[in-house]
């Protein structure tokens, strides 16, 4: 079902052309340079957009214009969007011009960083007692990044700490997250190893995913409602000088003959492990 696109967005702005200076502008925004350097960032789809529907960090939102109509549904999404003058009305070149996916839905949401829950942190992060905390250290793959998002919102977990990691706003990050992103803290740490130090400080145990010689075994000890678990690197693993400030290591048991998972897979078996008491 479509809808007379201009009857229902009076206020819209009416873009065709793929040279036209915010559609030059807003394309770029696959690349981390400039979406520093704008403080934006795209979340495209149906989804991803309709999680995002009235947030206050909302700047554009994107419409697919063909044939002077658009689907209701997606109109629907617009509709919601906080300031009505910034929803822009794109032709399909224009709209395609700055979308990232090879199948594009017809909507795409411009956010501004989410500076309430997403923070830099030159020193280590306060952390309230009750809160349920994850630390990733050079998790750089932007789909795992996400997914490890969008798991630990499942879970409950209030925040993640994070150190070396991919962009959180790259657009595989956010896609993977699936509006995650949009609720969960995150406190982008300058020095990892500081802030679990400071953790552990406080009376947390903070455990490495690591399959070192004397590590715990998942299952076989009583997890803390405080424990905070590092997940590392895809390749490497978690960091020496991360490993260091850590109290112990943990292994995930697997089948004889497995090497290991990969971070967002065991990042998900040690949340489900420590969420269990929670959602049973």
């Amino acid at each position: 079902m479509t809808a007379n696109i201009v009857e229902r967005f009076p206020r819209a702005a009416v873009v065709s052309s793929r040279a036209n200076p915010l559609v030059v502008s807003l394309s770029k925004l696959g690349q981390a340079k400039y979406r520093r350097e704008s403080g934006l960032f795209l979340a495209e789809g149906k989804k991803l957009s309709e999680e995002a529907a009235g947030l206050p960090e909302t700047e554009y939102v994107l419409l697919r214009v063909e044939d002077g109509r658009a689907e209701e549904e997606l109109c629907a999404i617009a509709a919601r969007c906080p300031r009505q003058e910034r929803v822009i009305l794109l032709s399909s070149s224009a709209f395609g011009k700055i979308s990232t996916e090879e199948s594009p839905e017809g909507i795409i949401t411009v956010l501004s960083p989410f500076s309430r829950l997403h923070r830099e942190a030159e020193d280590a992060p306060p952390v309230g007692a009750g809160e349920r905390i994850l630390a990733l250290d050079s998790v750089r793959d932007p789909g795992n990044l996400g997914t490890v998002i969008r798991t630990a919102a499942a879970f409950g977990y209030d925040r993640l700490l994070a150190g070396g990691c991919a962009d959180i706003y790259h657009p595989r990050t956010v896609r993977a997250s699936m509006g995650a992103l949009f609720r969960m803290r995150i406190d982008l740490c300058a020095s990892l190893p500081d802030a679990l130090r400071a953790l552990r400080a406080g009376g947390r145990r903070v455990l490495a995913a690591a399959l070192c010689e004397d590590a715990l075994t998942l299952g076989a000890y009583p997890p803390e409602a405080a424990d905070c678990v590092v997940i590392g690197n895809e390749g490497h693993g978690v960091g020496d000088a991360v490993l260091a400030a850590c109290d112990a290591a943990v292994r995930i048991p697997m089948a004889p003959g497995t090497e290991s998972l990969n971070a967002a897979g065991a990042a998900a078996v040690l949340m489900w492990e420590y969420s269990r008491p929670h959602l049973l």
